[in-house]
Parts: C-alpha cells; sequence; structure tokens
C-alpha cells in the first residue's frame, strides 16, 4: 500500500512539473519582438520608399516578412518592389517587361 502511495505522489508530482515546463515552453515561444506590446521601448520602424515619378502603386501584398508594391510606371510597364516587412528597407526590384 505504501508502494501504491508513492508511486501516485510521484506520479502527481511529474505532471506538476510537466505542467509547469509546458507553460514555460508555451511563453517563450510567443515571446516577440514587441517590447510587451503597445508602447514598448523599441521606436517604430520609419523608413522612405522613392517611386519613380508618375508610377503608381497598383496593388501591395505583406507577408511575414515582406511588403511587395506592384507599380504600374508612366510609359505602360511595370515593377515590382519588394521591402523588408522590419525595417521598410527596399531589398530588391523586378522590372515586368510586357510583350
Amino acid at each position: 500500500m505504501r508502494g501504491l502511495k508513492a508511486m501516485v505522489i510521484g506520479m502527481g508530482v511529474l505532471i506538476i512539473v510537466g505542467v509547469i515546463f509546458l507553460i514555460y515552453a508555451i511563453v517563450q515561444k510567443s515571446d516577440d519582438d514587441l517590447g510587451g506590446g503597445f508602447g514598448g521601448d523599441k521606436p517604430p520602424a520609419v523608413s522612405s520608399v522613392a517611386l519613380p515619378a508618375g508610377a503608381e502603386v497598383v496593388e501591395t501584398r505583406v507577408g511575414a516578412e515582406r511588403i511587395v508594391l506592384r507599380l504600374r510606371l508612366p510609359d505602360g510597364s511595370g515593377r515590382l518592389v519588394i521591402l523588408d516587412a522590419g525595417s521598410g528597407r527596399q531589398v530588391g526590384r523586378t522590372e515586368l517587361i510586357f510583350k
């Protein structure tokens, strides 16, 4: 009977330790760079992107790490401008040529 009690107490302790570890792991995985939510320590990223004169933004696609702007240029051609979502810095450009 003592062995059964010890086993039940031991398993109860293991369950509690496991739940604590699980909560700790969830908190570590959900930690983001927002600095604790709104009004964190990090200032917001401010940037500017130079577009050609007369260009029109036709479409914007936002992903986890990239922002893609589809432009229509005055000569009728197109361009994709690829921005880093975190900094707003231009990381790429693709000319669209229509044939």
